[in-house]
Parts: structure tokens; sequence; C-alpha cells
């Protein structure tokens, strides 16, 4: 039985909380419309419809990715996480066309819109009540190492800022009377909601092809700089992999050609318990062990090596760059 971890509750916990604001903000705004009938409030409504769907799919996606590793997910189910994001990202985008085309259609034909204060004050309350959960989400995201969080967050305070997009067009509509306000207003917010869907997809899939991401390669090679031992001779070829929270580090290790099987097991296990203190325990290491056949000694600080054929000159400092080349690393 999968057992959840604390991380995974206060995950499901956040997404519970904004899940049932988001039904109340939806109740909100769509009440501005019926009293309104203003496109770019229906605009703002149908993207609540979408946060509640995409806040939905999150809460399932956090509760399927804790699932233990099993003989058909070897790698555990953490990437539903991004897949997702990725359907937030695609029901922003869809709904931005949605409302581009009914606004081009009632600019054609013209929509008045009605009592005008009541929705305004609607929308300015739907806005402060965004502002605060997207706030809230992006945090918890941030603490909990969360992509769907931090996505569904950053929705979040992109749609407060369209609802104030909303009350300043609107404001303008009641000072001017002009007609065509009101669509032209939801069309730009439209463009808005299309970036950022277009966005939150691209990002999805950047993790789901394992983009490399800059931020952790340089927080493990920092790590390993600081922790690695003298028979350490060269670590390359390193690749990192994102399943939700956990990470999974592959690389390849040079080690002194003399040293016994049970040393080499020993040096990889150090390795793997110095990243997993680091990392909160959310690490796994594979490792190639490779023996140093007595070239790379002019980088090799083991002094006590019989076998030594050239004098130490320096060690080699490891980077982000170095360390995720395919090449073993030595001096001329």
């Amino acid at each position: 039985m999968d057992v959840l971890s604390d991380s995974t509750r206060l995950k499901k916990r956040a997404l519970r909380i904004v899940l049932v604001l988001s039904i109340l903000i939806m109740l909100i705004k769509f009440a501005a419309y019926f009293i309104t009938l203003s496109n770019a409030i229906l605009s703002d409504a149908l993207e609540s419809l979408v946060n509640i769907a995409a806040t939905s799919f999150a809460l399932f996606s956090v509760q399927y990715g804790s699932k233990n590793k099993d003989n058909d997910h070897p790698y555990g189910h953490g990437k539903i996480e991004y897949v997702a994001a990725g359907f937030e990202g695609a029901l922003i985008f869809a709904t931005g066309v949605f409302i581009i085309l009914r606004s081009i259609n009632s600019l054609m034909y013209g929509v008045i819109v009605n009592h005008i204060d009541y929705g305004l004050l609607l929308i300015a309350t739907s806005s402060i009540m965004l502002y605060f959960m997207g706030t809230f989400l992006k945090r918890e995201g941030s603490r909990l190492n969360s992509f769907t969080l931090k996505a569904d967050g950053q929705h979040l305070l992109v749609d407060a800022i369209t609802s104030v997009g909303i009350v300043v067009g609107l404001i303008l509509y009641h000072i001017t009377g002009w007609l065509w306000i009101d669509s032209a207003l939801a069309i730009l917010l439209a463009l808005h909601i299309l970036v950022n869907g277009f966005r939150i997809v691209k990002i999805s899939l950047d993790h789901l092809m394992d983009k490399a991401d800059p931020e952790v390669v340089n927080r493990i090679s920092i790590v390993l700089e600081n922790i690695k031992r003298n028979t350490w001779i060269d670590i390359h070829n390193m690749r990192i992999q994102k399943f939700g929270e956990l990470l999974h580090v592959d690389c390849h290790m040079t080690l002194p050609y003399y040293e016994t099987l049970d040393n080499v097991h020993d040096e990889i296990k150090a390795l793997e318990a110095e990243l997993n203190s680091t990392f909160n325990n959310k690490v796994e290491v594979f490792v190639h062990t490779d023996p140093c056949q007595q070239i790379p000694c002019k980088i090799c600080p083991v002094h006590d090596c019989k076998s030594r054929k050239h004098l130490f000159e320096k060690r080699i400092v490891w980077n982000t760059e170095n360390l995720t080349l395919n090449q073993k690393h030595f001096i001329e």
C-alpha cells in the first residue's frame, strides 16, 4: 500500500483549499456576467472554469504521482505532475481562442453592458481572492518542490491580473459609453491568456522530455565539488531526470583501478548518501564505474598510489560544463 509523504499531504491540502475557493470565485464571476452581460467578464468566468478543471486534475496528479514504484513504472509516477501542468496550459490556450472568437462576433453586432457598478464590485473581490490564492500556491510549490503547484499558482496570478484589467476596462466603458471597449478588452485579455497557456505547455513538455534544468544541475555540481574524495578521480557524463519531487542522477565515476568491488560499492553509497543529505532524501543515484587505467594520473590526488605514471599536477574543478560532458577529464 502506498504511504503518502508529508510533502504530498501538504500539496493535497493546498490544492483542496484552492479548489474550494476557485468554485466560489467561479460563482462570483458568473453572477457578475449574468448581471452585466459583459464579454470581458464572461472571458474571466470561463477562465475560472479552467481553474477548477486544472486544480482538480492537479489534485489527482499529486495523489497518483505519490504512488510507489512498480514493475510498469520503475522510475515512479512523478511525471504525471508535468502532464497535469500541460493539460492546464492546453485548457488555458483553448479558452483564449474561444474568447477571441466570441469577442469578434460581439464587435460586429454590438453588446450593451448593464449594471457595471455591481459587476465591478464582484470582479474586484474575485481579483483580490485570486491574488492571495496564487501567491499561496507559488510559495507552497517552491517550498515543496512541486512544478504543478507553481504552475497552478502562476495561472491564478495571471487570472488576478486579468480581472484587474477587466475592472479598468469597465470603468473606461462606464465613462465613455463606447460599446467596442468591452469586446476589445476581452480580445486583449485573451491574447494574454494564449501566451500564458502556451508557456505552461512548453515548460511541461520540456520536463517530460527531460530537458536539463540548469538550476538543479548547478546545485548538484556545487555539492559534488564540495564533497568529492581523493579516490573520486573523475565524474563525467552526468545526467539528471526529474520525477515530480524526486531526482534521478546517473553518471560515470573514475576510481583507482586496484580498488576492490567492496570498496567501489562503498564509494558509490557514500556519494548517494551525500547527495540525499542535501536534497532531503529525494535522490536516486546510478553510477557506472570506470577504472583509472593509470591514465589520469596528472589530476589524481591519491598520493600513496604505487602505480602512478605521472606526477600529480592539479585537481580538475567540477562544474556544470565538465560534469555533463561524455568524456573523462584529463590534462594533456
